[in-house]
Order: structure tokens, then sequence, then C-alpha cells
């Protein structure tokens, strides 16, 4: 009896322990994210997001959870993203694909900032050099390339394998890299010049996967021949060699350099100690082949890729004791971060004058060593790859503005001014008193673009008439036109009137010339003279202008634009007309069109806008009138006079406050 009681006992034990086993591998899987086609993945270097590449798309996650943030619009890769990559602070994100391109993304917005093109394979391996300078991208054929992350340019390609390759790994700090496949050698580059380093010979198979130690000291391979190795960087030396049943599809460590994962042919993942290269760790409840992982750097949680699955699964892996990434202050690095306010401009001796109740406080915070912390008036707020943006609620009189920004070393540096918000309804400005400031640009002689007949002469008309018959003085006129209406010149003269223009001055503002409208970039665009056909760099965007219209502390500003595809400035807006409306602040436009080409009349004349515009000051009868009435006069008469449809409404965001601009006659 006795006996039985000890068998049954044993038996019972044994039950529990194959119960507690099978809960514990239940309990190892977290998460599941429906992923359908997921190619790649990976954790951002603060485990703070996420993301992973589905198809052609890429979502953002919230680390060790399955909340989405965003899916990155913008020019997403037309074809299959194949590998992806933060850079050392994660506000930087590198894609590869199947399209032949790498992407650059700024994190968590998931704006695209750059895209490089010019691969003639698909891109399997993408990586940033040390600080971020350089941009790598890997092709199948094995074929390198390292552009400028700033302007783009190709600084070095290389083309040193026969057959495609699969294996691309980078060190941590981005000063190497390796790349392996079908030619069995792993070859090993100085990232920032593209030097050939080391050659590294030892397989009898494909080399499928790279990985770097965390402290780069250790490289380890895997491939086709079962065969886990680890080389020293340095001398390519075999350190050791760990077997295995099946193919390896990737290999990583974790980011305490401890424990090396493996995703293996044979449904599991391996957690290999790198010191003893003992198993610490396997995850085989898996249906299919492991062909990727990636492990979090707080060491908690290690997501894996099955072939033929349909999601991404998140394992709990805190067992391994994994030791979290700190990284520790640079006490080289004793330079404080640098503060750009673009807006409000005009900050004189630390003071600005503004009339709005709410302030878009816009600016740039850069820092070698990466951002930590930035506060306005001791509150927390985000940055964003640098730009900052504030909606500032203002109170009358003085408002203390006190900007704090703190490095990962630090290193700490203030800005302090004082926004000083004036009366809204503007009960100083006296519109018959005021001063008009007159900007006009002209262009008939393009260099590349079509020549046109009248563009000069609208111009000169329109200055004519203001001077003659309305208070514009010839000392607040500036007139570009032809040969001086370049690029720089246009851009400059409009940023010179930031300065210039007094809070209760107006600006009317003239273009007469070529348009351009992009839709791939939803932006048009002013032509310059010297400007090539095709070529967007060369002209002035309406972002640019809007930007410095924004700046542009006047009471009334009234845009004017002449020329094709004109219309992308405005918003669908709609405004009324009040009284005493000049008092309050306007920012108004009238252009000659909608996303549409404009004529530009028979040589001689005036085109069908300008003369209308002429046509209504030089008749009007008033003492005094708001654009309004020359808007809606201009609207009506051109679209019954032509094929265009002029539209005039309040510009985009730039502090309009339901007012108009009033045009005074001159007193004989």
């Amino acid at each position: 009896m006795q006996y039985q009681r000890m068998m049954y006992k044993a038996y019972l034990l044994i039950v529990l322990l194959l119960i507690s086993c099978t809960l514990l591998a239940q309990e190892l899987k977290k998460i599941s994210i429906s992923a359908k086609g997921v190619t790649d993945m990976s954790f951002s270097p603060d485990n703070n997001y996420f993301i992973i590449a589905k198809g052609n798309i890429l979502q953002l996650y919230n680390a060790g959870n399955d909340t989405r943030i965003r899916e990155f619009n913008g020019l997403v890769h037309s074809k299959t993203i194949l590998d992806l990559a933060f850079n050392k602070n994660g506000n930087l994100l590198l894609s590869g694909g199947a399209d032949k391109q790498v992407k650059l993304w700024s994190v968590p917005d998931g704006k695209m900032l750059s895209s490089f093109t010019e691969n003639a394979h698909a891109v399997i391996g993408v990586g940033f050099s040390e600080g971020d300078k350089l941009v790598i991208g890997i092709s199948e054929d094995g074929s390198v390339k390292a552009w400028d992350r700033e302007t783009g340019s190709v600084l070095y390609t290389k083309q040193d394998f026969q057959k495609n390759v699969r294996g691309f790994a980078i060190t941590k700090d981005g000063k190497y890299f390796a790349v392996g496949g079908g030619d069995k050698f792993i070859l090993i580059y100085e990232a920032a010049t593209g030097n050939l380093l080391k050659k590294i010979e030892g397989h009898k198979g494909w080399v499928r996967s790279l990985a770097f130690s965390p402290d780069g000291q250790t490289l380890v391979s895997g491939g086709d021949d079962k065969i886990i190795y680890l080389w020293e960087t340095q001398s390519g030396n075999k350190i050791k060699e760990i077997k295995q049943q099946g193919w390896i599809y990737k290999l990583e460590f974790s980011a305490d350099g401890k424990f090396l994962a493996a995703a293996l042919e044979k449904n599991a993942i391996h957690f290999y100690n790198v010191s003893n290269s003992i198993l610490s760790l396997k995850l085989d409840k898996m249906n299919f082949a492991a062909m990727n992982l990636a492990i979090s750097n707080s060491g908690q949680e290690v997501a894996s890729i099955e072939e033929f699955g349909n999601e991404v699964n998140l394992w709990n892996i805190s067992s391994l004791n994994i030791t979290p990434v700190i990284n520790f202050k640079d006490t080289k690095d004793t330079s404080a971060p640098l503060i750009l306010v673009s807006n409000p401009a005009n900050i004189i001796d630390n003071k600005v004058v503004v009339y709005k109740d709410i302030l878009d406080l816009r600016g740039i915070v850069t820092d070698e060593s990466g951002v930590r912390s930035f506060k306005i008036n001791n509150i927390e707020k985000p940055v964003k790859n640098g730009n900052f943006f504030i909606s500032l609620p203002l109170g009358m009189g003085e408002n203390y503005v006190n900007i704090e920004v703190t490095d990962v070393n630090d290193n700490i540096a203030l800005k302090k001014f004082i926004i000083v918000r004036k009366n809204m309804e503007g009960e100083e400005y006296v519109g018959a008193t005021a001063i008009n400031h007159l900007f006009v640009v002209s262009i008939n002689s393009y260099s590349y673009w079509p020549k046109l007949n009248n563009a000069v002469k609208d111009g000169n008309d329109l200055v004519s008439i203001l001077l003659s018959k309305y208070t514009f003085e010839f000392s607040n006129i500036t007139v570009i036109k032809d040969e001086q209406a370049t690029r720089t010149n246009i851009y400059n003269g409009l940023r010179s009137l930031i300065e210039k223009i007094g809070s209760k001055d107006n600006l009317v503002i003239y273009f007469s010339g070529h348009g351009y409208f992009d839709p791939l970039l939803n932006e048009g665009y002013w032509i310059p003279k010297e400007a090539n056909t095709n070529s967007t760099g060369e002209y002035v965007s309406n972002t640019d202008i809007l930007k410095i219209l924004n700046a542009i502390n006047s009471q009334h500003t009234f845009l004017i634009a002449d020329a094709c595809f004109s219309g992308a400035l405005f918003s669908d807006s709609r405004r009324g007309y009040t009284d005493q409306v000049e008092k309050f602040r306007s920012r108004w436009g009238l252009a000659s069109g909608r996303l549409e080409a404009v004529s530009d009349g028979a040589a001689g004349s005036n085109s069908p806008f300008a003369k209308r515009v002429i046509q209504f000051l030089n008749e009007n009868q008033q003492d005094k009138f708001a654009i309004s009435e020359l808007i809606q006069y201009v609207k009506t008469q051109v679209a019954e006079d032509s094929n265009q449809t002029p539209i005039g409404n309040p510009l985009k965001a730039l502090g309009d406050e339901g007012g108009e601009m009033v045009l005074y006659k001159k007193k004989n």
C-alpha cells in the first residue's frame, strides 16, 4: 500500500510538472500582432517603439504591446520592404526594399525625409554610419552604396561579390559593417570610407545572417551549412562554432552582449550563453521555420516571424535576466544644445510684439549627443526630429517664455524672451495714414521656360496705378523683373520684408510669371527667371512663401499671383465682411486661377487677370474700398472673359483674424 502511495505521488508530481511546463510555454508568448506578409521588424534603441514592415507598409507600435501608433505615410515603397534600421538616438529610421530604394523617416511622426534610389537591385540591408553622417545600403547583388544623409549625394560604391548576398550587419557605433552571401565568405568594411578591412572565410554554404556584438568586438555568422560561427572582428580569427540541425536565418545579440539568439529552420529560436555556448532558452512552440527575430533593448521580450505565418509574436524572455541598455554619460561632451526660434521672428533684445491670442511657437534644437528633454516654462514638450511646435496661449501684456533643453550628457541650454501681446482689434491702426509696402516680381524673359508677353507690363502697370492714385510711396516699393528675378533675389527680397515692415504697416505682393504644381508633393511653386524645367529645387515653393509671410508682422498682407496653378496657395475657407474690418489683422490672397494654366494675353496688352485688376483700380470712384470688392470684381470679370477661374480667400494659417485690407485713394 505504501508503495502504491509513493507511485501515486510520483505520478501526480510528473503530471503537475508537465502541466506547469505546458503553462510556462504558453505564458512565454505575450501577444500576437496580425501581420500578413511581414518581412522585418525592429525595436527602437530607447525601447519606446516597435516597428514592423508589412509588405510595403510600415506600422509603428508601442514597444511590448499591440497598441499601434500609426502607419507611416508619404512616398512609401512600391514593393516589399526587406530591412529596417534605427539610428542610435531612435529618432530616425531607414528602410530598404525590393523596389531598389532606401528611404529615411523621422520617428515617431512617420514623415519621409529623403529617398535614395540609385540602386540596381533590391536593397537587403540598410544602416547609419557613425554620427548618422552616412546612409548605407546593400543591394542583393552585393553592391554597396553610401550616401551623405543631408545632401543625398553618393560618397562611394563597392562591388566585391560575384554571387548574391543575404547577410548584413553594422556595428552599434556605425564604424564597421559586414556583408556575406553566396560566395561563402564575409567582408568587413569601414563605414566612413568604404575601405575593405577584412575577408573572413570558413563557411561551406550561403551566409544568411550576420550580427555584431554590442561592443563590436565579435562578429557572428550563420547560414546553409547549419553552423553558427563567432569571429574576432579585428583579426578575423574564429572564436568558436555552434552546430545546428538546420539553416540559420537570423542572428542577434542581446543588448548586454551576454546572449546570442538564433532563428532556425527547425521551427525554433534558441538563446545561447555567449561565454560558454550553453543553450539557455528554447522557443519551439512554432508552426513553421523561424525566419526573423528582434530582441528588445529592455531584455524583456523577443519578437519572431515564422515562414508562411501571418503574425508577429512577442515572447517573454525575462527569465534570462538580460541587463537593460544604459547610455552612460560622455564626460568629454560639455557643449550645450543649440536653440533656434523661427517663430515669432524679430525677437529684438529678448522681446517681441504680437497681436494674437494664440502663437505658434516654432523652432529647432540640435545637439550632437542627442536631446533628452525639452521644456517650455518648465513643462516638458515633444521634439520631433529636432523641430518643436507649440500652440502658446497669450494673455494681454507681457508673456514670459523660458525654453530649457537638456542633452543626454546633462548639458543644459536656456533661452528666455518676452512676448508682448497687444490688443487684437488694433485700435491704434489708422488706415488712411498707414504705410503701404508693395513688392512686385514680374518675368517675361525666361531662360528655359517659354517666354511670356505681358508679365513685366502687368507689374509695371500695377505699380503705376498704385503710385499715382493710392497711398503708396516710391520709397516703399520694390520691383524685381526679368534678369533680376532669380530665385535668390526673390527669396531674399521677400525675407527682407520681415525686418522692414512694422505691425501697423500693410503689404501688397504681386507675382506675374510662370507657376508650377507638383501633384506628387501637393505643392505649388513660382518659377524664377533662371530655373530649369522639371527641377523643383530651383523654384520658390508655396511653403517657403507662406513661411515668410507668416513671419511678417504686418496689419494686412494681400498677395496677388498671376501664374499657372497659383490657386494652390489657398485654403477652402470663406470669410465675410465685418464693420471696421480693417482694424482686424488680415492675410488675404488673389490668384489668377486655381490648379490650372492661365492666359498671358495678347502681346503688348495685359493678361486677362491683370487687365481686370488694373481696370478696377483705375476706374474706382470710392475714396476707399476693402479688397474683397476688388477680389469679387476680378473673379467675376475674368471668369466671363476667359476659361480661367480666379480664387480669392484668406491665406492658410497665417494669423488672419477676419479683417481686410482697405486701400485709400490719394487726396488731390
